[in-house]
């Protein structure tokens, strides 16, 4: 049975399980969403700013792959030898 949604700040959301893929649209990053007590066809692509209480689930995916996108500062990225 699926999960009802937590309140947090006097709105509801949804508790993530697990981030699975991230990606850039029109450079802009999205988490594919793996929500706790849905099952895979539930899973959604969400926007960074969708995703800001979910530091832990997207902390455990950027360590089990690395490699995959991410958003950087803006600082970070003129620091950058091209």
């Amino acid at each position: 049975m699926p999960q009802s949604p937590v309140e947090v700040e006097g709105e509801e959301e949804y508790v993530v399980e697990e981030i699975l893929d991230s990606h850039l649209r029109c450079s802009k990053l999205e988490f594919l969403v793996k929500w706790e007590g849905y099952t895979n066809e539930n899973n959604l692509w969400e926007p960074e700013d969708n995703c800001k209480n979910t530091c832990n689930a997207i902390a455990a995916f950027y360590c089990k792959y690395p490699q995959v996108p991410r958003q950087i500062a803006w600082m970070q990225f003129n620091n950058l030898n091209f």
